[in-house]
């Protein structure tokens, strides 16, 4: 057969395949095994663009450093080794492969905040107490760091491309740079003299690492108005303001765009209450309300993102319109709900544990009259493609919305909710990375696909959900998870800042192990922890 058909054609087949089933084609018949063993660069070049693991085909093996890290890289040498490590990465993340917790001591205690490059092999941090240090990814050993006299206590930080970017009291952003991304060409274009002093320092104290590890001083800036909370995605930083949303355009420091007014929008484009309104109800559509306090701002090339205490906005930066708007006190939040459940599969070596999920559905209605849920929206990021959106809800809430600039009459049946445990529990934190979601609550510690939940659906033989979300047990007690203040996932990674000693007497203590699991089980089962009912009719999350 194989002397039949074009030697492409055969590639094309085969790159459809997992990779279990060359070995498996290769045993059954010769020709399979010597086609294979000949063309087995092509073939493995092929699949790697079919799963998406590379964009496209004439991307080179040495052009790898690219897109991945060297932690990632480290024991590839062919397209067949780099098949196998992302496949083994993937069903790690699933927990269905070995994988294990390791503590970066270096860092020291206090953390508030952490970025990680593992292209670079670092990670920053700021702390509680004020300072920030830049700790070796490898050597566990500190690189370089700034005293907590100049970096302020709780500095926020953003980081991207080589660009470090956190705050200073009255508001003003700082940037620093890569020392190794300047050249004798190179200058800071705002760099002030405190920066430059503090900057000095730095360098003759560690002048023994350098430069892995250093940055230099690259800007102040000063915003126009007081701000809350700010968002880097290489190049433009966005920095959200009461009424305002700011994009600073970073290596040339310059303020590009400001979005206005954030907090009533005039003539929104698309807003959930008005989807109601106008597409099911044929009632006049509701101006809208104030968005509040912002809790957090997120970008990518095309849109601007904004949580409030009162909804969530998705702004066009062409337009400057607003084009969504959710509001964060509807009862359901999407066509399907999925909770998870008690029932879990381990797999032996794995740190992660699968648990299963409940899948309810539910038509779109009007919700006028009814009860409310008061909860907020505390964080959200967009899909790596653009399309897609996952926010989290103060009370352990998850919504993810598919395709949201699609048409807003459909807009109801593209979101899906995911309730990770009692919404009593506080949520913590949301990070995105590629496919990989990751979400830490006082529930626990929780890891998904975004795809998976995209194509989630009903188990025919079980009657539940066939999605599985990934659980780290030792992160499932309020007391251990209340210093997370900060969660990052990377290709090979999930860093949060945590108190490794609440691990050790995990692994070590079977009756922890135990409680931890009975907490669990009461906060996936028990209901009536869900909500405080107000006399109004309207539930409360407890946190």
């Amino acid at each position: 057969m194989l002397s039949r058909l074009p030697p492409e054609l055969v590639l094309l087949t085969l790159s459809f395949l997992d990779l279990s089933r060359f070995k498996t084609l290769s045993l059954v018949c010769k020709s399979w095994k010597d086609f294979i063993d000949e063309n087995e660069s092509s073939i493995y070049h092929s699949l790697a663009v079919y799963r998406g693991y590379i964009p496209s085909v004439t991307l080179d093996l040495t052009q790898l450093s690219l897109l991945y890290s060297p932690k990632f890289l480290h024991a590839v040498t062919s397209w067949k080794s780099f098949c196998q490590t992302h496949v083994h990465v993937d069903r790690a993340w699933a927990g269905k492969a070995s994988s294990r917790y390791i503590s970066y001591s270096s860092s020291g205690f206090a953390v508030h905040r952490h970025k990680v490059d593992e292209k670079a092999g670092i990670i920053i941090t700021s702390f509680r107490h004020g300072g920030l240090v830049v700790t070796d990814l490898l050597e566990n050993e500190i690189l370089w760091s700034l005293p907590d006299n100049y970096v302020k206590r709780y500095a926020h930080l953003e980081y991207g491309e080589g660009y470090l970017i956190f705050d200073r009291i009255g508001g003003k952003k700082e940037v620093w740079r890569l020392a190794s991304q300047f050249s004798s060409e190179t200058s800071a274009p705002e760099a002030t003299p405190d920066q430059i002093a503090a900057s000095q320092k730095a360098s003759e104290e560690y002048s023994s690492t350098y430069p892995k590890g250093h940055f230099k001083p690259w800007a102040v800036l000063k915003m126009p108005r007081s701000t809350r909370a700010f968002r880097f995605v290489y190049p433009t930083l966005l920095v959200g303001s009461w009424d305002h949303a700011f994009l600073w355009d970073i290596p040339s420091c310059k303020l590009i765009q400001t979005i206005t007014p954030i907090q009533q929008p005039e003539d929104p484009i698309s807003a959930l209450a008005v989807v109601l309104a106008n597409s099911t109800f044929d009632a006049p559509p509701p101006r809208l309300s104030a968005l509040d306090e912002l809790n957090y701002v997120e970008l990518d090339s095309r849109h601007v993102f904004i949580c409030g205490s009162n909804a969530l906005r998705v702004f066009s930066r062409e337009s400057g319109r607003c084009i969504l708007d959710i509001p964060s006190t509807r009862r359901e939040f999407g066509s399907r709900k999925f909770s998870v459940l008690y029932e879990s599969d381990k797999t032996q070596g794995a740190a992660l544990v699968n648990q299963h999920t409940d899948l309810q559905t539910h038509s779109l209605r009007s919700s006028a009259g009814d009860a409310r849920i008061i909860d907020e929206f505390v964080a959200v990021h967009v899909s790596s493609c653009g399309r897609h959106f996952v926010a989290m809800l103060r009370g352990s809430r998850v919504v993810i919305v598919r395709n949201f600039e699609d048409s807003p009459s459909t807009l109801y049946d593209r979101m899906t909710l995911l309730q990770l445990g009692t919404s009593r529990s506080r949520s913590k934190y949301l990070a995105i990375h590629n496919d990989h979601v990751a979400v830490a609550t006082n529930n626990g510690l929780f890891t998904f696909l975004l795809s998976d939940v995209l194509s989630a659906k009903l188990d025919p033989h079980t009657g539940n959900s066939d999605l599985l979300i990934s659980r780290a047990p030792a992160f499932g007690y309020r007391v251990y998870m209340s210093n997370c203040s900060c969660l990052q996932l990377s290709d090979t990674g999930l860093y949060i800042n945590w108190d490794p000693a609440y691990l050790e007497y995990h692994q070590e203590n079977e009756e922890e192990q135990t409680r931890l699991d009975a907490l669990f089980h009461s906060a996936v089962n028990d209901r009536t922890l869900r909500y405080f009912r107000m006399p109004t009719g309207d539930s409360v999350c407890h946190n």
